[in-house]
This record gives C-alpha cells, sequence and structure tokens, in this order.
C-alpha cells in the first residue's frame, strides 16, 4: 500500500491490471500526515523540558513541520506514472496542525486553549476529509 490515494480509472470498467479507487477510511487515513506528525512528536520528546515551559521551540519545531508536510507529500504521493495529488497534499497540510492542536504542543501556551475542543475539532475535521475523493484517473 503506497502513501499515495488510488484515484481509480475514468471508465466503469476496469481491466485485469486496473485499480480501484481508495474508499472513505482508505481515504481518511492517507489525509493525515503520519509521519511528519511522528517527527513532530518524536523532535517534542527530545526537547529539554524547563519549568515554566518555554513554547518559542516547541513553535518553531510546529512551524518546520508544517512547512515540511506539503513538501514530503508533494514526493511520497508521486511514482514514475502519476503526479502527486494537490487535494491530498492539501487536506495533509491542514490536518496537521489539527492533529498538534489536538495533541497539546505550543497551543497548550495559548490563553483560549482547551483540550476538549481541539479534540472535537479533530473528530470532526477527520470525519469530513474522508469524504473528499480526488478526480478518477489523476
Amino acid at each position: 500500500m503506497g502513501r499515495r490515494i488510488e484515484t481509480g480509472t475514468q471508465s466503469a470498467m476496469l481491466g485485469p491490471g486496473g485499480s480501484s479507487q481508495e474508499d472513505y477510511l482508505g481515504r481518511l487515513v492517507k489525509y493525515v500526515p503520519t509521519e511528519i506528525v511522528g517527527l513532530y512528536l518524536a523532535v517534542n520528546g527530545v526537547l529539554p523540558k524547563a519549568e515554566p515551559p518555554s513554547f518559542t521551540a516547541l513553535w518553531w519545531v510546529f512551524g518546520i513541520c508544517w512547512v515540511l508536510t506539503p513538501v514530503y507529500l508533494w514526493f511520497a504521493t508521486r511514482d514514475a506514472q502519476k503526479r502527486p495529488l494537490p487535494l491530498q497534499v492539501g487536506l495533509a497540510s491542514i490536518a496537521f496542525p489539527v492533529w498538534v492542536f489536538a495533541i497539546g504542543g505550543p497551543f497548550v501556551s495559548l490563553a483560549w486553549y482547551q483540550g476538549y475542543i481541539a479534540s472535537i475539532v479533530l473528530f470532526f475535521v477527520t470525519f469530513v476529509f474522508g469524504f473528499f475523493k480526488p478526480a478518477p484517473g489523476t
């Protein structure tokens, strides 16, 4: 299973070598930039912990990972025959800050941050993203 969402073909009939279109759950999983979320968590885990906490480093790590998200996915979702899917790259770039928001990260430094609200946002964003289908044959 590759990182790119399978869009199938434009014709209704698939030949023996044809690929089928990714289902809701498959799209949902591939819209989450798990590699970049993992990178963020790994770097966050090795940052020195201070009392009181300094959120400057967390904001920098978050910003760098957010910039890396579309770059990484642009290369990870292409192969010799197919271009990257802009929809997948775009939605994953939106999903990354939503996941970090739910994790807490630097957002806990904001006075209005509430963990339960972040979790609700994550639930709804993740649920809705699965309904976005790239055009067949792209």
